[in-house]
């Protein structure tokens, strides 16, 4: 399975026969056309000596915002390597900018323009690779707009087109009818399907290839092109199969993506377990708890103690207090990711916490700068326990003793056009004591407030409060499992068959425990539960399905047992998920969702459009 067509082409082809006088200065060619994220472009330079070189897009302002290549293994003289536009899965933004070349110490650039994403297919994946006359081969893919997909059939320079199909933007089912063509003469041995994905107005993909290994198709006598395109039955031969996929397939395990907090960071070159490399898989508990219990690094400015959890350090462009900030941290409870330290500044990244006053406004953005390395701290986590919140799956994780102690039903925020910073910062922060406790706003009541970044708070689900004084909790706690705080990190009031909840943590809880927030980035995807996961139900009329035989909502039943696989079945397809004990979704549920994060797409353009506004304000983006 490929990516979102995230990897460098770093083939250097180091024509050594345009060797350099000894006067030659190191350059780098203006590309001869637009770069399309998504379709491979060659660029090239010149070098007076060999060495590893960097190759980045930088904006007017001097900031990075997308990286070529790092490392890149040049040769004195002539050298060009491919890139398709992106860098890590996150395509370079569209606008006028400057390719940079760093080697040796010098540096060179030339202006390069990053067009409009080009049309792709990603997750090219094949039930097998060993093709036989007696066995199809099934290919899924994902296309990121409408169009047609153009298959061939390539072995060794002799290439076939088998079909051209319209497709619609999603998930692709192609069939290769294999006992089409063992009369093709073809040979046994390698050879590889071709796809390409061509958009409305006739711009092509980067060609994609499937490597196979063809065997008993060898045979003299060829069958004729009509006898091919009309197949077995005389109603075609191979074809894509749109109608027929009914749910995205999923690509083998040990394909799938893997999304850290510093996915589509350019800098990826730190190999040790920590927040910023850990997997955002909340079943590797050892792994997670580990994070949880590493001391982190904030940024203490040794300002006044009466609002240092509340003030913001400004992350720079360059190592200067002049430079134009990128973003902002703030102080005491917010960690950042050590990337090159200095002597008088250091180069970190982390998410930056942009609120509605914050003097850089980077929503929720992974963002790289400077700081001050006299700020640098670092801080031993309390031990007694760990959060995890992760914004895909609107859950709230409790680590204890190693291990995954309880799971709890929360809202993070969600923004909108004129609120983009309610979105949840994502990142690593320290949980900080004496707690806020409660306050009202409006009609309505918060409780149980604990503080970690600045004006977000993790606390109960609000209550309503009406004329008469009475509380609503129930209005907002069936929002509990989706977006819908202004940023805070609303957690349930009713109590888990563990007896947890918002209440619990606030009683158990310690000064700088540690709670990490997990990105929702685009192409992450919730799994499905297996078929034979327990669940709980009351046969006597009961509506709910829990996680356990005992729960709160119903503390004098014994539920009994059912599973996952049976949820819809009669008599269980009609029953609702429990509001206290955190059951899985339904399949159509995530499947929905799913759908929302599935690779190429935009979960939340609200939020993009903010940014780009934004950008576009200061002058960085067109």
């Amino acid at each position: 399975m490929r990516r979102l067509l995230c990897f460098i082409l770093t083939l250097a082809l180091a024509l050594s026969c345009m060797a350099l006088a000894e006067e030659t200065s190191l350059t780098m060619n203006t590309p001869g056309e637009t770069v399309r994220p998504g379709r491979a472009v060659m660029l090239s330079f010149t070098a007076p000596a060999e060495g590893a070189a960097e190759l980045r897009v930088e904006n007017a302002q001097g900031q990075t915002v997308s990286v070529v290549a790092k490392n890149f293994a040049a040769v004195s003289g002539y050298n060009a390597l491919w890139w398709n536009g992106t860098y890590q899965g996150v395509p370079a933004p569209q606008g006028d900018y400057l390719l940079v070349l760093s080697l040796n110490g010098e540096t060179a650039s030339a202006p390069v323009a990053i067009g409009p994403n080009a049309p792709y297919l990603t997750q090219l994946d094949a039930d097998n690779t060993l093709a036989t006359p007696d066995a199809p081969v099934t290919v899924t893919c994902y296309a990121s707009e409408a169009g047609e997909i153009a298959v061939g059939l390539l072995q060794g320079e002799n290439w076939m087109e088998l079909t051209r199909t319209p497709v619609e933007e999603g998930w692709q089912t192609y069939v290769w009818q294999t006992e089409l063509y063992t009369l093709l003469g073809l040979e046994d041995g390698d050879a590889s399907l071709t796809f390409q994905l061509i958009d409305a107005g006739g711009d092509e993909s980067t060609e994609e290839h499937l490597a196979l290994t063809l065997s008993g198709f060898s045979t003299p006598q060829p069958l004729s092109t009509e006898e091919i395109a009309a197949g077995p039955d005389g109603q075609g031969g191979a074809d894509l199969l749109v109608e027929e996929v009914t749910e995205e397939p999923e690509a083998p395990a040990a394909e799938q993506q893997v999304f850290t907090p510093a996915y589509g960071s350019p800098y990826q070159t730190d190999t040790t377990l920590n927040y910023w490399t850990l997997p955002m898989d909340i079943t590797n508990e050892a792994a997670v708890w580990e994070v949880l219990m590493q001391p982190i690094t904030v940024l203490d400015d040794g300002g006044k103690k009466d609002s240092q959890h509340k003030r913001q350090i400004v992350m720079r462009a360059q190592p200067s207090a002049d430079s134009a900030g990128v973003g902002v941290v703030t102080n005491l409870t917010q960690s950042v990711h050590v990337l090159e330290a200095g002597d008088e500044w250091t180069l970190v990244e982390c998410y930056s916490s942009s609120f509605y006053d914050s003097k850089v406004k980077r929503w929720n953005q992974l963002v790289q700068g400077y700081v001050p390395t006299k700020y640098l701290k670092q801080v031993t986590p309390d031990s007694s326990m760990g959060i995890v919140v992760d914004k895909l799956t609107q859950r709230l994780y409790i680590f204890k003793d190693g291990a995954l102690y309880d799971t709890l039903l929360c809202s993070t925020g969600l923004s909108n056009a004129k609120q983009p910073y309610n979105e949840t910062r994502s990142g690593e922060f320290l949980l900080q004591n004496p707690a806020v406790g409660g306050w009202q706003d409006g009609n309505m009541v918060c409780e149980l407030g604990i503080r970690f970044n600045g004006g977000d708070l993790i606390h109960q689900v609000p209550a309503l409060v009406s004329s008469s004084g009475s509380k609503d909790y129930s209005t907002l706690a069936k929002k509990l499992g989706t977006k819908a705080s202004h940023g805070c990190i609303r957690v349930q009031r009713n109590k888990t068959p563990k007896g947890t909840n918002m209440k619990w943590i606030w009683d158990n809880r310690q000064d700088e425990i540690k709670i990490i927030i997990w990105e929702d980035w685009q192409g992450r995807q919730i799994p499905i539960p297996e078929d034979d996961t327990v669940l709980y139900y009351n046969p006597s009329d009961g509506s709910l399905y829990h996680t356990s035989s005992f729960c709160y909502s119903a503390p004098k039943v014994t539920f009994e047992p059912f599973t996952y696989g049976q949820l819809e079945e009669e008599p269980f397809s009609k029953l609702k998920r429990c509001g206290y004990c955190t059951p899985p979704l339904r399949v159509g549920e995530i499947e929905e969702i799913n759908a929302v994060y599935a690779p190429g797409g935009d979960h939340d353009p609200i939020l993009t459009e903010a940014r780009r506004k934004q950008l576009e304000s200061e002058g960085l983006a067109d």
